[in-house]
């Protein structure tokens, strides 16, 4: 059984069924040119390709963010369809060779696109980030955005650089956003952040030395906070919440 996940403009395409939303639609891959599904056929003989469409595919059909799709459907078809919006950001985006400028082409064999004026060959782009739980006895460290855009507080998060472990890119984002010093970095869980192609690496990590100094630039605001007096934090889409609420569950 062949299904798709239907995108416009990163938003998935949604219908309404008896067993509650769906985010899949039966239609025929070769309408769209595709040839690869997602992941490999599931035990059910289902096959999920991925394509985009500007217009319902079915009658009643609605578009939704990705981040509201995960009260919406299992773990399994969420992780389905941020892979689905990873790949198609990533093809519109990596449309010309990087090293000649000549038009790209699907890799016959792997999930990559190649050139076939030089040879070189593109694959996915994902872009490695930090995010740190930062512990002083029973609180935790929460910041605020500078620019008021997001309505709530989390970790210190920011991209790995060239040359840099995750360690120090940990210590490094601390002090740079927050001018704070840490100890004992102690890797958590990851999780893919498809906005659009990152791999967040959760740490958590103890309080050394500092005062709370936010850069103005990243960060408006920081602050210290225990289980009572939390602000609102991110939903439980986020791999923020989940060491927020792992730490206040061992607290």
């Amino acid at each position: 059984m062949k299904r798709l996940l239907l995108f416009s403009n990163d938003q998935l395409w949604i219908r309404k069924t008896s067993d509650g939303p769906s985010c899949l639609f039966d239609a025929d891959p070769a309408a769209f040119a595709l040839t690869e599904p997602l992941s490999a056929q599931t035990a059910a003989g289902e096959e999920v390709f991925a394509a985009e469409s500007a217009v319902p595919p079915a009658p009643g059909a609605e578009r939704v963010g990705l981040r509201a799709l995960f009260d919406l459907v299992t773990p399994q078809r969420y992780a389905q369809a941020g892979l689905a919006r990873q790949l198609l950001h990533w093809r519109r985006a990596h449309r010309f060779c990087g090293a000649c400028g000549a038009p790209l082409q699907r890799h016959a064999t792997e999930r990559a696109m190649v050139c076939p004026a030089c040879g070189h060959t593109a694959y996915p782009r994902i872009n490695p980030v930090v995010i740190t739980l930062i512990a002083r006895g029973d609180r935790i460290l929460l910041t605020h955005k500078a620019g008021g855009l997001l309505p709530f507080w989390s970790l210190v998060a920011g991209f790995v650089e060239a040359n840099e472990t995750l360690e120090q890119a940990v210590a490094r984002e601390i002090a740079e956003e927050v001018g704070l010093r840490v100890t004992n970095i102690r890797y958590a869980a990851s999780q893919p952040w498809p906005f659009p192609n990152n791999l967040m690496f959760g740490f958590t990590a103890d309080y050394e030395s500092g005062e709370i100094t936010p850069d103005g630039v990243e960060i408006a605001e920081a602050g210290w906070f225990g289980r009572d007096d939390l602000p609102p934090i991110p939903s439980r889409v986020s791999i923020a919440r989940r060491l927020i609420d792992t730490f206040f569950a061992l607290a």
